[in-house]
């Protein structure tokens, strides 16, 4: 009995090795949150111009399967997007503009995360009812804080093409 109760006595962890394993760990944290935090504004950018060719895809979707115009907005100033079936129920159709009041459904409106930003002209894309694009070809601009751009390219087909640029000027 007497070696039981000394095996169990001295089973489990001391406090000095609890201490050294939690400063272990507190280092490993601090290496890598910065590396952490730099890499968000990148995944972020990312992030939004998935969403813009999502939005491109589903504006070519619906224009087909609805048989009516689609547009999408991109506002410069307010850093936001709209696209919208544009239908023109009382005869505004193809005006580009999204009229809610004449039936014209909002499908997707978007504002970007407070560092990422449009940049260049205000634009408005859209296609007609076939899946071609109802606006001549148009380019999209979009920039992080960080000096990351991405490029996303409407072609005369209707097909999305996205380049990145790490100065804005040379796009791979």
């Amino acid at each position: 009995m007497g070696l039981k109760n000394k095996i169990e006595a001295t089973s489990g962890f001391t406090l000095i090795e609890l201490m050294v394993v939690i400063g272990v760990v507190g280092i490993m944290v601090a290496v890598a949150v910065p590396n952490i935090i730099g890499f968000l504004p990148a995944y972020r950018l990312r992030s939004v111009t998935r969403d813009v060719v999502s939005c491109f895809q589903e504006a070519k979707m619906r224009s087909v399967k609805e048989n009516a115009n689609t547009a999408i907005m991109f506002s410069v100033v307010d850093d936001q997007y709209t696209a919208w079936v544009d239908n023109g129920g009382s005869g505004g159709a193809g005006n580009l503009l999204p009229d809610t009041n004449v039936g014209e459904i909002i499908f997707n409106q978007m504002t970007l995360p407070r560092d990422i930003h449009f940049y260049g002209n205000a634009i408005t894309m859209g296609y007609n009812s076939r899946g071609f694009p109802s606006t001549s070809t148009g380019t999209v601009y979009i920039k992080n804080e960080k000096s990351n751009y991405r490029k996303i390219i409407m072609s005369s087909a209707g097909n999305i093409r996205v380049q990145r640029s790490a100065d804005g000027n040379s796009w791979e």
